[in-house]
């Protein structure tokens, strides 16, 4: 049965639970949304982003979902006051309730390995097999439209990042093909074994609908963030719908 807005409505009347930043510790990013990380009350250091493809709605509700499937890293809603500004004024678009991904060390974006490839600083051989098939399941079902991935240098783990393009979408249930990402030195079969594609698929199987209530609810509306309660009710069966079909479409990558 589809999930229903009454469900929402009684999560969303808890409110959001807001993470204030203290400081920009000087990381940026060149992306889209030009990113940069804050450190927060909870001393984790956060990359912020205060505009996304599909609005913050996306990104935050992704990485809600990559975090419990263990898929990439926890995302929360951020409050970048004034004072936690640097002088120069760099980071003045990111003012105000935005989104952070949690900053996770020894990672490298994809898009950046080959000179550390032909350098031999990386070694493909590294490459963790279950959390690369993890990745390919997850960004399959969410539908990532500007797939990017890190790789943790020392563990070889490979994680989802940079959802803000998901969810493009949502107004037509569609089966997901299968989103994988090659990464460079790195074999086509690193992942695509039985073992490897039947555990990620049943992770994500494990998010039940609560689960998706949960994660497309307490989130702030207007812009930039784009989530009103019909959209994210349309969010939440889509993917209901994606996840069941999952399992199926994950047995062609194999």
């Amino acid at each position: 049965m589809p999930i229903e807005l009454e469900a929402l409505t009684a999560v969303d009347a808890r409110g959001y639970e807001v993470l204030d930043a203290l400081t920009c510790d000087g990381r940026r990013s060149s992306t889209f949304s030009q990113t940069c990380t804050f450190v927060c009350v909870d001393s984790r250091t956060y990359w912020v982003k205060a505009s996304a493809q599909q609005g913050l709605v996306a990104e935050l509700i992704a990485g809600r979902l990559a975090a419990q499937v263990g898929a990439g890293p926890a995302a929360r809603i951020i409050r970048v006051p004034p004072e936690s500004m640097p002088a120069d004024g760099s980071a003045s678009h990111l003012m105000g309730l935005v989104v952070g991904s949690e900053d996770e060390r020894n990672t490298v974006n994809v898009r950046d390995l080959q000179p550390l490839l032909g350098s031999g600083q990386f070694n493909p051989g590294l490459v963790d097999a279950g959390s690369r098939a993890l990745v390919v399941a997850f960004q399959t079902w969410v539908g990532v439209d500007d797939t990017q991935v890190l790789i943790n240098m020392k563990t070889g783990q490979v994680r989802s990042i940079d959802h803000g393009a998901c969810f493009s979408s949502t107004g037509q249930l569609s089966p997901p093909t299968v989103i994988a990402l090659a990464i460079p030195g790195v074999a086509d079969g690193v992942g695509r074994d039985q073992a490897s594609i039947e555990n990620a698929v049943a992770r994500i199987e494990a998010v039940t609908d609560r689960h998706l209530i949960e994660a497309v609810t307490r989130i702030p509306v207007g812009e930039p963030w784009r989530g009103p309660s019909d959209r994210r009710l349309e969010i939440a069966n889509w993917l209901t719908y994606r996840r069941d079909k999952l399992r199926e479409v994950m047995a062609t990558w194999h």
